[in-house]
This record gives C-alpha cells, structure tokens and sequence, in this order.
C-alpha cells in the first residue's frame, strides 16, 4: 500500500525537503515479539517515514534514527525512556534510542507510544543540536512526524 497523504508537489517538497528525516528501526529482543501488535506499530511507523522522507541522502542535511529497543525472552532494557547514543558528523545523523515499556508492549494501542517517542525523539534531537549550536528545524521534524501519524492511523 502507497501512502497518499500529499495532495500537491509543493506540500510534498515541504514535508520530504531534505532539510529534515527521521528513520526508524527496531531491536526485538526474542522472537516471539516479531509480528506482535508493538512489532507493527514499529514497521507501520518506518513504512511511513520511509515514503514520506522521499530522496533524501544521508550527510545532505541532519538526520534523526529512532531506534526502538523491545525486550523480550532473550533479553531486558537496562535504562528506560529516551536518550541520544551515536552522532556521525559525516552522515549528521543522531541515533536516538527507545526502550519500549511493557505497557506499550501489552497496549491495545501500542502506535500511540510509537508516536509519543516519536515527537519525544524531535526534543531530544533538537537539545542535542542546540547545546552544539546547531541548528535543528524543529517544525519540519514536527511536521513530518504528523505526517507518519496520520498514516499508522489511516492504517
């Protein structure tokens, strides 16, 4: 399925500019969890951001990859919520990660902590930037998290 949330080429150069990306992935700690409702909210999530960043090149502009962290039978978090771990100069990429609660894993709705941490990821990365004096473009990062909202939940 083809997400069709941009109506015209020029709201489609706003959200997909290369002035802003996220990525998103996933660490499943134990089989049983691939497939489960959190597992697709995660990839729901990824195929959205996926579609809607468009061309975008990795070092063309600062980039956001939300890792998501799920634990399972072959292993537990040791740190909970968000934080910020790697950021490659070369590729302006910041890795965020996402230590996924149990409520989350065991929700009815587990899209809407996808989401949370989504929007959580955008105020981690921009007072990363900030304290470098970087400028980050909060609104567009904003944006497109919308953007993926409304597609998990056109989904």
């Amino acid at each position: 399925m083809k997400w069709q949330i941009v109506t015209n080429s020029e709201d489609y150069a706003l959200i997909c500019g290369r002035e802003k990306m996220i990525s998103i992935g996933t660490v499943l700690n134990g089989p049983e969890l691939s497939g489960s409702p959190v597992d697709r909210a995660i990839h729901a999530a990824m195929k959205a951001a996926v579609e809607l960043r468009g061309d975008f090149e990795f070092g063309g502009a600062l980039a956001v990859n939300v890792v998501f962290f799920v634990p399972g039978s072959l292993g537990s978090l040791d740190w909970d919520g968000l934080r910020e771990s790697k950021y490659s100069r070369k590729k302006q990429l910041l890795l965020i990660q996402v230590a996924v609660p149990l409520e989350a894993i065991e929700s009815d709705r587990p899209e809407d902590f996808v989401i949370e941490s989504l929007y959580g990821a955008n105020a981690v990365a921009f007072e990363f930037f900030r304290q470098k004096r970087i400028e980050f473009p909060l609104a567009d990062a904003e944006m497109l998290v919308s953007q993926i909202e409304a597609c998990v939940q056109s989904n």
